[in-house]
């Protein structure tokens, strides 16, 4: 097997059909011309069909043996999730979204297996693929990257994060009769946090750190932890991002993020409960001094990466929360200058913002 990068491959298509072992993502880099086939042997048809044939690229993505001596066989190295993906996210948006799993579609994917005596999700304020990948990598075997379909802000990311009917009923229906939820504030203060605990009734506690959640959880004798949700929203990296006067350090954030959650799956484990952990962000973050952002409007508007209404221009993707139209800003773009302690943006569409991680473990 030939093995070569994105620019070797569009060379290679320019000479002949192939057969390539890639990810899926990438195929969003190569020219419109280029046709892409799922079965190599849709590509052989093609070569063998009575016709004139366009000098057009063809390119299927599987490996079929029996065509080995008709059409070569490629591994294409390119590794779609960098901030290279910002070049082609606006223009490719829509194939882009059928190609990974969506924010709106995740909660389907938390679907415990059928020993599993407990489930617990962690909602992460602000952390993106872009950091965990950097950051805390060994956790990539766990980790699915999710597109942010919508605004990539607080309140749009973590509803979706939870789904309708909310996470807490789906898992309900399917046996996990007990729920338990921890969080930074009081229901009847934030809106966003009552909708976030639909289903949970008065078993929501509100605790200054997620150190306060794992001691409550630990005071729990082992049957009440079996046939439960439990439900952490933890302080990821948005608050640094936004109110910070030093330069925030990102790594440490990202390290005690994965450190608690590690933490919580030791602490199961310990206790011989089943549990499958899920650990979801809202957004991630677009850091301002590692790359070269730059002013679309002058304004004083108060967020510099979205519309809160459509708008229609080159610049921009207009998408629907909830019966409503949103405009998010692509990648370089501001509406305006950011502030001395605004280390960070989110909201708009790019890598950084729109691509966040979905880890799974599962603890005996």
């Amino acid at each position: 097997m030939y093995e070569t990068d994105l620019t070797g491959l569009e060379n290679m298509l320019r000479q002949m059909p192939i057969m390539a072992e890639m990810q899926r993502l990438s195929l969003v880099f190569l020219p419109d011309d280029v046709r892409k086939f799922a079965r190599a042997w849709d590509v052989a048809v093609e070569l063998d069909t009575p016709k004139p044939l366009l000098p057009e690229p063809m390119i299927a993505l599987e490996i079929e043996p029996a065509l080995r001596h008709r059409l070569p066989v490629v591994r294409c190295t390119h590794d779609p999730l960098t901030t290279e993906l910002n070049r082609v996210l606006l223009k490719r948006y829509e194939l882009i979204a059928t190609s990974m799993l969506r924010q709106s579609q995740v909660t389907d994917k938390i679907a415990p297996c059928a020993d599993a005596e407990s489930v617990v999700l962690m909602l992460v304020d602000g952390l993106s693929y872009a950091d965990l990948k950097r950051y805390a990598n060994q956790w990539l075997s766990h980790t699915t990257p999710v597109l942010v379909d919508g605004v990539s802000n607080t309140e749009q990311g973590m509803l979706r994060n939870i789904g309708r009917p909310a996470l807490a009923q789906r898992l309900f229906d399917i046996g996990f009769r007990n729920c338990i939820g921890f969080t930074y504030w009081e229901r009847a203060e934030e809106p966003i946090t009552d909708r976030l605990f639909t289903g949970f009734g008065d078993r929501v506690h509100k605790v200054k750190s997620f150190d306060e959640a794992l001691t409550r959880l630990e005071q729990k004798c082992d049957n009440e932890l079996r046939g439960i949700f439990i439900q952490i929203v933890r302080a990821g990296l948005d608050n640094v991002a936004h109110r910070q006067r030093e330069i925030p350090n990102i790594a440490a954030c990202v390290t005690e993020i994965m450190t608690d959650f590690e933490r919580l799956a030791s602490f199961f484990e310990r206790r011989k409960v089943a549990t499958q952990l899920y650990l979801l962000a809202d957004h991630g973050i677009l850091w301002a001094q590692e790359h070269n952002l730059q002013v679309y409007e002058f304004s004083t508007a108060e967020h510099p990466r979205y519309y809160e209404h459509a708008r229609h221009s080159e610049y921009v993707l207009t998408v629907e929360f909830e019966g409503k139209e949103f405009a998010l800003l692509d990648y370089p773009y501001l509406r305006r200058e950011l502030r001395a302690n605004e280390w960070g943006v989110h909201g708009g569409l790019s890598f950084e913002e729109s691509i966040v991680p979905f880890v799974s473990l599962r603890v005996a």
